[in-house]
């Protein structure tokens, strides 16, 4: 059995923040039908920003950091962005969070308020939208 790892040191190796009791990520109004469609899934959109990677959803600790990015999103197009920006609320015991990490876009010594989850989020697993 040496070659089974505890879950928490599995988790405690591919993060090294603390896990908040709730992830936000920001969106657009324009993109909410396709979200509770399909879930919050980057396989196959596009991405907002140049650094984003597909198959990665980002996540935020604090509901005001997820929309900034939002706000200042690099690659939107016009029509979406004017839509207006909306937060969800995702609870993260309703994540595996085997699939969580670090986002590996925060330079090494900065403090981070955000996380990548490597997978897919079903549009159950939201408890809440927010208008920004």
């Amino acid at each position: 059995m040496k070659h089974v790892k505890l879950f928490e040191e599995f988790v405690s190796e591919a993060l090294t923040q603390e896990v908040p009791n709730t992830f936000y990520h920001a969106t657009y109004n324009a993109l909410l039908p396709e979200i509770k469609k399909k879930g919050l899934d980057t396989r196959k959109v596009d991405l907002a920003w140049e650094d984003s990677k597909p198959g990665v959803v980002y996540l935020a600790n604090d509901l005001n950091v997820a929309a900034s990015y939002a706000e200042i999103a690099e690659d939107v197009p016009e029509e979406i962005y004017d839509s207006g920006i909306v937060v969800l609320h995702i609870p993260s015991s309703g994540l595996d969070l085997k699939k969580l990490r670090d986002d590996t876009n925060v330079r090494s010594g900065e403090a981070s308020d955000t996380y990548e989850y490597h997978g897919q989020i079903p549009w159950n697993k939201i408890r809440k939208v927010t208008d920004y």
